[in-house]
C-alpha cells in the first residue's frame, strides 16, 4: 500500500510545529507536554495526540478533529513519514507515536545554552509576525524559535525587540557579524545577555517612575524577586513510601524578618535565625525526612543570591526571596524542567509557583502587617519593664506565646 504523502507546503509546516513542540525552548515551558513524555517508557507520544493540537489541526486543515482519536489513520501516516525526515525526532517503527531524538539536558545547562543561542534583533514595527522574523533570519541560519518581548511600561504590546533563537552558537556569532535590514531599517544585533541587561533596566526604571494609584503611605517592596515552593514526599528505594503531604513536625518559632527603615527592604535577622536553627539543624540535618532552611539554601543558592527562606521547620510549603529578578525564573524553569517534575529537596520534591501581581502584593502587604504587629507588641513588652524590670512574661509571642503570623496565604500567580 502505498502511504499518502503532505503537500510540500504542508510538509513544511508540520514538520517545523512538531519539531518545535519538541523543542529545548518549548518542553521546558509545556507542562502537558512534558507530563506526556514523563508517563511514557520510551519517551514518545501519541503522534494522534499531536495531530489533535489546535496548529496541528490548522497545518492539516483538520480543525474539526479535536480528539485525537478522530484523527484519520491516512493522516497519522502522512504526519509520519514527514517526521521521520527530521534529525531533531524520533518516530516509532509503527508510525503511532513521535518524540525527541536526543534526552532533554539538565535545566542549569539547558539555560545557559539557548541564551547562548539567541540574539536580540531591533528594530521592529509593533505589528511584526513571528512567521515573517522567522523567514527572514532563516536566509541566514536556521532558527529554533522566535520570541516577541512585551513592553515593560504596557504589556499589551510587543517591545520592538525580537529574540531569535538559532539551532547552533556558531550561528550566533555569524549572524552578529553581519549587517541586517528589515522592512527598510538597519537591524541591531546584540548577544540575549546583553539584551537581558538592558531590560532589567528598564524595568526598575519604570518601577521607580510610574505613577501610583495607591495611597501614599503605601510602602513599596522588591518585584519579581519571589518564589513560592510547595513540598511533597517522594518514596525511597531504601525505605517504605511515606505520606505525599506530610513531613515530620519541629517547632520553629520566629521565622519573620525586619524591615530596613532607610532602604525599605527586608534584611535577615541572622543572629537570632542562628540561634533559633541552630538546636534543630543538629537534630534534623541528618534526618532526610526533616526540611531545614539550610537544605532550601543549599538548593536554591546556584540560581542566584538568596535574600530570606521563608519556611518554618514541619511546613510543607513556603517563600524564596532572592536578591536578582531573573533569579526566581531561572529556578522555576529548573523544576518544571526536571524529570521529577520539581526540585529534589531531601525526600522531598519542592513544585515551584512564580509569585507575581495581586499575589505578590498580597504578601508584602502582609509582610509588613505583621511586622508591624511585631513593633507594637515590642513597644509593649519594653513599657511594661521587660523581663529586667519583671514587668513582661509573654516577650515576642504576645498572648500566650503565640508565634507571629506569616502570609502563607497569599495566592499565588
Amino acid at each position: 500500500m502505498v502511504t499518502p504523502s503532505l503537500s510540500k507546503d504542508t510538509a513544511k509546516a508540520v514538520l517545523r510545529q512538531v519539531e518545535f513542540y519538541f523543542s529545548d525552548s518549548n518542553i521546558p515551558k509545556d507542562d502537558f507536554l512534558k507530563k506526556k513524555i514523563k508517563e511514557s517508557q520510551d519517551g514518545l507520544v501519541s503522534l494522534a495526540l499531536i495531530c489533535s493540537f489546535s496548529k496541528m489541526r490548522s497545518h492539516l486543515n483538520s480543525v474539526a478533529l479535536k480528539n485525537p482519536e478522530d484523527v484519520p489513520e491516512a493522516t497519522l501516516n502522512a504526519v509520519a513519514e514527514t517526521l521521520r525526515t527530521s534529525s531533531s525526532l524520533k518516530v516509532s517503527e509503527d508510525g503511532k507515536k513521535v518524540g525527541r531524538s536526543t534526552e532533554l539536558l539538565e535545566p542549569e545547562e539547558l539555560i545557559e545554552q539557548l541564551d547562548s543561542r539567541t540574539i536580540a534583533a531591533s528594530p521592529f514595527e509593533f505589528i511584526v509576525k513571528r512567521e515573517d522574523l522567522e523567514t527572514f533570519f532563516n536566509q541566514y541560519a536556521k532558527v529554533n524559535s522566535v520570541r516577541l518581548p512585551r513592553n515593560v511600561a504596557n504589556k499589551k504590546y510587543f517591545c520592538g525587540t525580537a529574540l531569535i533563537e538559532f539551532s547552533a552558537e556558531e550561528d550566533v556569532e555569524k549572524v552578529l557579524g553581519q549587517s541586517l535590514a528589515f522592512a527598510g531599517a538597519e537591524l541591531e544585533l546584540k548577544p540575549k545577555k546583553d539584551f537581558d541587561a538592558i531590560r532589567e533596566k528598564e524595568a526598575e526604571e519604570y518601577e521607580r517612575n510610574r505613577p501610583s494609584n495607591n495611597s501614599d503611605t503605601e510602602e513599596k517592596y522588591p518585584k519579581g524577586v519571589l518564589v513560592a515552593f510547595k513540598l511533597k514526599s517522594i518514596s525511597t528505594r531504601d525505605s517504605a513510601k511515606q505520606n505525599s503531604d506530610e513531613t515530620k513536625t519541629a517547632e520553629n518559632q520566629n521565622g519573620e524578618e525586619k524591615i530596613d527603615d532607610k532602604h525599605e527592604s527586608p534584611i535577615e535577622e541572622e543572629e537570632v535565625d542562628e540561634k533559633e536553627c541552630k538546636s534543630a539543624a543538629s537534630v534534623y540535618k541528618d534526618d532526610m525526612n526533616v526540611v531545614l532552611r539550610e537544605d532550601l539554601k543549599d538548593v536554591f543558592k546556584k540560581f542566584g543570591t538568596l535574600k530570606y527562606v521563608d519556611f518554618r521547620i514541619g511546613e510543607d510549603k513556603g517563600y524564596i526571596r532572592f536578591d536578582e529578578s531573573e533569579a526566581p525564573r531561572k529556578a522555576h524553569t529548573a523544576a518544571v524542567s526536571a524529570k521529577e517534575g520539581g526540585l529534589v529537596v531531601k525526600n522531598f520534591i519542592a513544585t515551584l509557583e512564580l509569585v507575581t501581581g495581586d499575589a505578590e502584593r498580597e504578601y508584602w502587604n502582609q509582610l509588613r502587617c505583621n511586622q508591624e504587629k511585631h513593633r507594637g507588641s515590642n513597644n509593649r513588652f519594653q513599657s511594661r519593664g521587660g523581663k529586667n524590670n519583671r514587668g513582661g512574661k509573654r516577650g515576642w509571642g504576645g498572648e500566650n506565646g503565640s508565634r507571629r503570623g506569616r502570609p502563607d496565604k497569599a495566592r499565588r500567580a
